[in-house]
């Protein structure tokens, strides 16, 4: 069974679909960040929503549009670059879910396109477990499809605007990408933070390389993008079988 896009349907085919058997997707990916001289301002967003597209055909669920405004701090210093404040970000957020809330609906999967965004995310999920008895999950778009980013992708490291992210650019439309302006190029942190592969401690920074990415967007393919955006979106599926029949008395 495929599931719906909100969008697409009638007011009448809401109040058959929108129920305490409902599972909402939210997609939230950055529609104006900056991502190098190489990739769009909305990667993030057209990543995010492609997601989302392919989880919606493969699974019944009731998908939001993608929230293309969320948490950005590291990238206030890049024109044309948009962030929201953590608490603003949350509580519209919240708001959004709050919206479904009334009509018995429980189970909410956020498709979260951002790093920064995951902590007040993580926030919001826990105040809606405890006050609502309503379970919000959040995927990590550094966890989903990891195996095999790993496999494919032989940067040193990387995390934004880099191979990983640059090649499922390349295979959602190769157009918007410039692969003459890929750069490899990573950002410093500081010793201690990070051990093989780690995180130790964390500690905030801005995004500070000179074109604005880390990693090595030159060795990027559209294959290589095909097989990680796949495995994200398999990755999600996975999650929604179980979520799906997850019975209200097992919440805890």
């Amino acid at each position: 069974m495929r599931g719906y896009f909100i969008k697409d349907i009638t007011h009448e085919q809401c109040k058959q679909l929108i129920n305490e058997n409902t599972i909402i997707v939210l997609p939230i990916g950055g529609g104006s960040k900056e991502h190098g001289d190489h990739l769009p301002m909305g990667t993030d967003y057209m990543v995010t929503n492609w997601i989302a597209e392919k989880v919606t055909e493969r699974f019944p669920v009731v998908t939001l549009p993608t929230l293309p405004y969320a948490y950005f701090p590291a990238f206030v210093e890049w024109s044309g670059s948009i962030s929201i404040g953590a608490d603003n970000f949350k509580n519209f957020v919240k708001d959004i879910i709050l919206s479904f809330t009334r009509f018995g609906v429980k189970k909410f999967l956020i498709i979260d396109g951002g790093v920064s965004t995951h902590l007040p995310l993580m926030v919001l999920a826990g105040t809606m477990n405890n006050d609502y008895n309503v379970k919000v999950a959040v995927s990590n778009v550094i966890g989903l499809g990891k195996e095999v980013q790993d496999e494919v992708c032989t940067q040193l490291k990387g995390g934004h605007g880099d191979e990983g992210e640059t090649s499922c650019m390349l295979y959602i439309n190769k157009e918007l990408v410039h692969m003459d302006k890929t750069v490899e190029e990573y950002t410093k942190g500081i010793k201690g933070a990070m051990k093989n592969g780690i995180q130790k401690v964390y500690f905030p920074g801005r995004m500070a390389t000179p074109k604005g990415t880390n990693g090595n967007s030159t060795l990027a393919t559209e294959k290589k993008g095909e097989k990680i955006l796949n495995a994200m979106v398999d990755d999600l599926i996975v999650f929604l079988e179980a979520f799906a029949v997850l019975e209200e008395k097992d919440f805890n």
